[in-house]
């Protein structure tokens, strides 16, 4: 059973829920007049970010683009999985006004071998064929797939990689 929400008229009110899946699917939804506290929960249990809209044009046409998420009376969610081109033009939307930085743990190293990548790594992050590769920090290790974050793009949501879409950094000559 879902519980319905009610569409509010301040852009402000509207919630939007981004991330990855664990297939490493982009994802996402928005929330109109929900209850904060709630898709906050709901997205935090799927390992997603929640974003608050805002008066901006861009945000708003963006936000209008992704389909509508669900709540359960259980306090799960339903995110649907996005186009990648969907889940991009949000994300610029989203993006914070220049000069604005999320802090992020320093990175601990280098990693010398693959069996060593380890959450606080850097690492070199392959974004795709058209943008190429950025460098970024490892947040968690599953097997082959890793949760990262870009380093010089902080404000962007984590995103989750195969072990082939990585590379490790040569360590500086001594």
């Amino acid at each position: 059973m879902t519980k319905k929400t009610k569409p509010a008229a301040d852009p402000k009110s509207v919630l939007i829920v981004l991330g990855y899946d664990e297939h490493g699917k982009p994802c996402g939804a928005r929330f109109t007049g929900a209850d904060p506290e709630l898709v906050n929960k709901a997205a935090k249990a799927m390992g997603l970010q929640v974003y608050k809209g805002s008066s901006s044009e861009d945000v708003a046409e963006a936000a209008k683009k992704l389909p509508p998420g669900q709540l359960y009376a259980n306090g799960r969610g339903f995110m649907p999985n996005v186009r990648q081109e969907i889940y991009s033009d949000m994300i610029v939307a989203l993006a914070p006004i220049k000069g604005e930085k999320a802090a992020l743990p320093p990175p601990i190293g280098l990693p010398k071998s693959w069996d060593e990548i380890a959450p606080g790594h850097l690492v070199i992050a392959q974004e795709s064929l058209a943008v190429g590769w950025c460098e970024a920090l490892v947040l968690a290790r599953d097997g082959d797939m890793f949760t990262l974050r870009y380093r010089d793009y902080s404000h962007l949501p984590k995103f989750v990689r195969h072990r082939k879409a990585i590379a490790l950094m040569s360590p500086a000559a001594e």
